[in-house]
């Protein structure tokens, strides 16, 4: 293909292609750890606050659609397009379900760490800023998408107007989740009463903190620095389209980090494979066996109730 007098001479196909291929089958394998993860919440915490759901919903229906919008992306270049120089470097639908979708989703994500955080903290200020941080941050992604729209070449998308919107908006995205990963530990580390239990329960949300901060802040920087370090390639293509999946995918994990299973499981010829999650997970259902914090979580680090709260 590489010969193909539809290239230009010198042409390397594969700098192009490649990312884009582990573009879309990463989004698939991490839409499927999304999957997962949304089976067990639904199994989990059936008396979660219908505003928690709707958060976990609308989180899921967007990566759903980003998936969509990327296989249709996969035809149109792999497919339809195959050994079609425009087709392979066109923009396609990647201008939403790049900058667009992620903007969303870290809005978002951000604003529902920002209320975990207030609960926590019960101060205001620091959630505000980080409300009004992540709308800037957002903007400046939803412009990105609006710039990129009509460029068309993912290997041109170099120009001023783009490059300061992308910059702002992914620089801007990682330094709102460092601050929330900072913010979130200090006051968990302040509400550590020192008794063991607790304090197990805390240097476990601790961890889940960092850990999911620093995923989506790393994958921003490594957008980024992509874009930024390797003009004219589409590296960034990559980590930029799994931005929207991690997003959702901490926010799952944080809600899962809830449930906890107290003692081994039970022989396998005891379990229905099929049922598993329901008697693993769901409060009530096993007692001695496992334990379901319920939607009271959003109201501290410190709730430990079994699975029910008022809508």
């Amino acid at each position: 293909m590489g010969t193909d007098s539809n290239f230009p001479p010198g042409f390397i196909v594969v700098r192009v292609s490649g990312p884009l291929i582990l573009a879309h089958l990463g989004i698939w394998a991490l839409t499927g750890i999304l999957t997962v993860q949304l089976y067990l919440y639904y199994q989990a915490f059936p008396n979660d606050r219908r505003f928690t759901k709707c958060l976990v919903y609308t989180m899921y229906s967007l990566q759903f659609l980003q998936i969509i919008l990327t296989t249709l992306d996969s035809f149109a270049i792999f497919g339809y397009g195959f050994g079609d120089f425009a087709a392979l470097t066109n923009v396609q639908l990647a201008w939403f379900t790049g900058p667009i979708s992620t903007a969303m989703a870290s809005l978002i994500v951000q604003s529902f760490y920002a209320f975990r955080l207030h609960s926590f903290s019960k101060s205001r200020i620091i959630p505000v800023l980080i409300v009004a941080a992540a709308l800037i941050v957002s903007a400046s992604g939803l412009m990105t998408g609006i710039f990129v729209f009509p460029d068309g070449d993912v290997t041109g998308l170099n120009t001023r107007k783009i490059s300061i919107a992308l910059g702002l908006w992914l620089i801007g995205s990682a330094l709102v989740d460092v601050i929330i990963a900072i913010s979130m530990t200090y006051y968990l580390i302040i509400s550590d009463t020192g008794f063991r239990q607790t304090h197990a329960l805390i240097s476990r949300l601790i961890r889940l903190t960092i850990q999911t901060g620093s995923m989506t802040a790393l994958g921003a920087l490594a957008t980024v620095i992509l874009f930024f370090g390797c003009p004219g390639k589409d590296y960034y293509v990559t980590p930029g389209n799994y931005m929207p999946a991690l997003y959702a995918n901490t926010m799952l994990a944080v809600l899962n980090s809830r449930f906890h299973i107290s003692d081994s499981r039970p022989p396998f010829s005891e379990m229905d494979i099929m049922s598993f999650p329901t008697v693993m997970l769901r409060p009530g259902t096993n007692p001695g066996r496992t334990h379901a914090i319920s939607d009271g979580d959003m109201g501290g680090p410190m709730t430990r109730k079994p699975g029910h709260d008022s809508d």
